[in-house]
């Protein structure tokens, strides 16, 4: 935002050659928001074709499958995964439309209800995620406790449930923390500078 402070000083203070008004400060953060609210959108698409590689970069990926049929999950999985497929699209559909209308909303109102709408769609992206895959981990942990004969067979050796329900509970943090450092970093990176943008035309357009 250096840039922005720069422009910012020369039209307040006057003291340069070149005076920028406010509706070429405006301008200039619409520019960049469209840019970022953009990138949002290529990062959804990028992640959907990997969810859709899913197959072919991981060796041990219709192996899985054995397991959960013989956990009697078989049509849970499948289920899960559909619905992981429908919330990426769901969620593509809405970055494409806030992407689409910015590139074509004129008045500083629409422009910060859009930035305001992206936001919120991508901090809904990421919970309705956890919120699936901590489902699907609660739904075959409990299933695996119940016919998974190695599971059943630490619990006769006096390994108690809560020692096992700690390490599961452990390696589902983990990777949920994993993905919250993706995601602060990835989608983080459109966010922060959309955000900030709110902040500056508010401040330009009181």
């Amino acid at each position: 935002m250096k840039d922005l402070k720069q422009l910012k000083e020369q039209w307040a203070q006057q003291h340069f050659d070149k005076q920028y008004s406010k509706e070429e400060l405006n301008g200039f953060l619409q520019k960049k928001s469209t840019y970022s609210i953009k990138w949002i959108f290529y990062l959804s698409i990028a992640e959907f074709l990997i969810y859709m590689a899913l197959p072919l970069l991981s060796p041990n990926y219709y192996e899985s499958f054995a397991y959960y049929k013989s956990l009697d999950l078989f049509g849970f999985n499948i289920f899960m995964r559909v619905m992981g497929y429908a919330l990426l699209l769901y969620f593509m559909w809405r970055f494409f439309q806030n992407y689409r209308k910015i590139t074509v909303t004129a008045s500083v109102k629409e422009h910060l209800s859009t930035i305001l709408s992206t936001r919120k769609a991508v901090s809904q992206y990421f919970y309705a995620n956890v919120g699936l895959l901590l489902i699907f981990t609660l739904v075959v942990f409990i299933r695996s406790f119940q016919m998974d004969a190695n599971l059943i067979g630490l619990e006769q050796e006096n390994i108690s449930f809560l020692m096992i329900s700690f390490i599961i509970g452990l390696v589902v943090a983990i990777v949920l923390g994993i993905y919250g450092v993706l995601y602060y970093f990835v989608y983080g990176r459109f966010l922060k500078p959309l955000k900030r943008n709110e902040k500056e035309l508010k401040q330009l357009n009181p």
